[in-house]
């Protein structure tokens, strides 16, 4: 049997947990501190500033000997891109209520190609593995904007997860 996967997301104090599905527009970033994209054109980011932190995790299911290997990367840009950067960590172990101040959990460029190993934690180790239902560690992730942000929405980015199921 294989895994089936889906992504799923925590936010608030609590860390409310949402499960989002397994495709498509599932999150957007925001000017508030809630899971999906029902409530984006409310709270829109303005130039020059952040989105609340998107605390993400993929979900893992069924009957599967290992899941492992786990890489996350921006596989398309925004277009246009001006004044938007993306910012990251793949291996948070503990949640964090998401706040919009400049994130200190997520500081590293996203990368925008494969990295080729593992980038994404389960129990805080990039070599660590999944051998029954449960999830990976937080993927953290922010956009920062500057005053040179265009305004108004920008283009769907493209977020790329894969893994080795053995």
């Amino acid at each position: 049997m294989a895994a089936t996967f889906q992504w799923a997301q925590k936010n608030g104090a609590g860390g409310t947990l949402t499960i989002l599905g397994t495709s498509g527009n599932l999150f957007n970033f925001k000017n508030a501190d809630t899971a999906g994209i029902a409530d984006y054109a409310a709270n829109p980011i303005t130039a020059g500033n952040n989105s609340y932190e998107v605390f993400l995790l993929g979900h893992y299911l069924g009957t599967f000997n290992r899941i492992d290997n786990v890489r996350f990367w921006m596989s398309t840009n925004f277009a246009p891109s001006t004044g938007l950067s993306v910012f990251f960590k793949g291996n948070q172990v503990i949640y964090l209520q998401p706040a919009n101040g400049t994130s200190s959990l997520a500081t590293s460029s996203i990368p925008t190609a494969d990295p080729g190993s593992a980038n994404v934690s389960f129990n805080g180790n990039l070599s660590g593995s999944l051998v029954a239902s449960g999830y990976t560690d937080h993927i953290v992730l922010q956009l920062r904007t500057t005053a040179s942000a265009p305004p108004g929405d920008t283009s769907l980015a493209t977020f790329t997860l894969t893994y080795n199921e053995n």
